[in-house]
């Protein structure tokens, strides 16, 4: 199991993007997946754990690509 630690954000943030990023690929509800996102633009830390230590780092290299700042501990 790895943990996504989304710290912060950059301008220019993809929200909506990352929202269906986390629906998609973590299988989230959308209502979890754009709370996660109004909570990260609200600067709250986000911890989202993911059984599938590869799914973990796609969702990192994409989010990362969305926006956020964000790490993995495996």
């Amino acid at each position: 199991m790895a943990k996504i630690i989304m710290e912060s954000w950059r301008y220019g943030l993809q929200k909506v993007s990352l929202t269906k990023l986390q629906y998609e690929k973590l299988g989230l509800s959308l209502l979890e997946s754009k709370t996660n996102t109004d909570m990260l633009l609200e600067d709250q830390i986000i911890i989202l754990e993911i059984e599938d230590e590869n799914v973990a780092r796609e969702f990192l290299e994409e989010a990362d690509r969305y926006g956020v700042n964000c790490r993995i501990i495996e």
